[in-house]
């Protein structure tokens, strides 16, 4: 029943009702506040739209189709198996929406597919927008280093938009970056070192925890000592930013 210990929305997989209304929660949420001034004050006017607000929106769009495409992919012969295609495609996209920031789940986190978990990984450390409910690294982060990465190669500017991104800009998203990676990589060091757990639940474990997202492969209740204390500090971390932290 849906009162099981541990079971999420694991019922209602194929609800559409639940999905959307969780979904859309969760992306209200965690595609920031400035963002939804924007969208009360100038409406439909892409054009007068902020940069910050064309990235993270088009950032946020990006992640939820495309890593929804992708579980899809991965899942289709496991997880969603049983399912029908709208559910299927329901619960392919609640796990790419609530990887960024809910914690909640229609699929059995710990059966997922190995490249499943790792994307599920790369979609919480990216996180959610700025000025948000959400936590990880944000999806302006991950947009600035990859525009940076890509004209760097091009050997262009670096614009985008039609805008130019600072050499500040830059350098803070490059920290942000390498300090989140840095932080979890060694917390997952120092579990697996006092600890007998599987390398792949563990690096779930502290990119759920560093990203504030709450979700687990259900080795939470699990850990000895020393790992609750390095989660806590991970969450703790996460939620009062990388920098700050540092």
């Amino acid at each position: 029943g849906i009162n099981e210990e541990y079971s999420s929305f694991t019922k209602y997989a194929a609800d559409p009702l639940v999905n959307i209304t969780i979904m859309l929660l969760i992306i209200i949420g965690g595609i920031g506040f400035t963002i939804w001034n924007e969208v009360r004050t100038k409406k439909f006017k892409l054009s007068r739209y902020s940069l910050h607000a064309k990235i993270v929106i088009s950032t946020t769009l990006i992640l939820v189709f495309g890593g929804g495409l992708f579980l899809y992919i991965f899942e289709k012969n496991n997880t969603i198996a049983g399912m029908d295609t709208p559910g299927a495609i329901f619960a392919s996209l609640f796990g790419s929406v609530t990887a960024r920031t809910a914690g909640f789940n229609t699929v059995d986190t710990a059966a997922l597919t190995q490249e499943s978990k790792l994307l599920t990984i790369v979609l919480m450390f990216i996180g959610g927008s700025p000025g948000s409910t959400a936590g990880g690294i944000k999806t302006t982060t991950m947009a600035v280093m990859i525009i940076y990465i890509v004209s760097y190669m091009r050997g262009s500017n670096g614009n985008v938009f039609g805008r130019k991104i600072s050499s500040e800009v830059i350098k803070k998203a490059g920290m942000v970056l390498i300090i989140n990676l840095v932080l979890g990589l060694t917390a997952v060091i120092a579990i697996l070192a006092t600890s007998n757990m599987k390398m792949d639940d563990v690096l779930f474990e502290v990119y759920s925890a560093i990203s504030t997202v709450g979700m687990t492969t259900g080795i939470t209740r699990d850990l000895n000592t020393v790992g609750r204390i390095i989660i806590i500090i991970m969450m703790y971390c996460g939620r009062i930013g990388s920098m700050t932290f540092v």
